[in-house]
């Protein structure tokens, strides 16, 4: 054998154990369940956290060296630190604060990344003015699982423009 074909062969070869060693073996269905099941458990803990106006515990879910961590209606919130202080700014001025989701996805990617994707309403009452609001919103939220548990690394809502008239 030539040693030019050699070469081919041997990178051929490398090539294939990259491609294999970068794409695990599919998530057995089991696994995928177990995956949704805990995405779910620690989005009704955010939820809990938001409607009872606990920014903290809310963002108890987020990764603290998170770049470019939220993004709300074409607003990028750079860091951690930044998106925690505009949510409790938002919180500070509300009560009775709810969601209501209409559909919710999850989308197991890997054993330890998930993407969410719902929609729904919020509802609650602005403190200063008494106006009460219900405002439709989507939501992405991609979740990677770190020391055991699962956080967000980046999340994506907004609310639909109103229509032009």
């Amino acid at each position: 054998m030539n040693n030019k074909l050699k070469i081919i062969l041997v990178f051929s070869f490398i090539s294939v154990v990259w491609a294999v060693q970068d794409n695990p073996s599919p998530i057995s269905a089991k696994q995928q369940k177990a995956i949704e099941k805990e995405i779910l458990k620690v989005h009704v803990e955010m939820v809990k956290a938001a409607e009872n106006s606990d920014a903290e515990g809310l963002f108890s879910h987020v990764l603290d060296e998170c770049k470019g961590v939220i993004v709300q209606d074409g607003r990028i919130m750079m860091t951690r630190q930044e998106s925690l202080d505009a949510t409790k700014q938002g919180l500070n001025g509300l009560k009775d604060l709810s969601y209501k989701f209409n559909r919710k996805n999850i989308t197991v990617i890997s054993p330890t990344t998930a993407l969410w994707v719902a929609d729904g309403t919020t509802s609650a009452t602005v403190i200063e003015s008494g106006l009460e609001i219900n405002v439709s919103f989507a939501e992405s939220i991609v979740f990677v699982k770190k020391d055991g548990q699962w956080k967000i690394l980046h999340a994506h809502r907004s609310v639909p423009n109103p229509p032009l008239i």
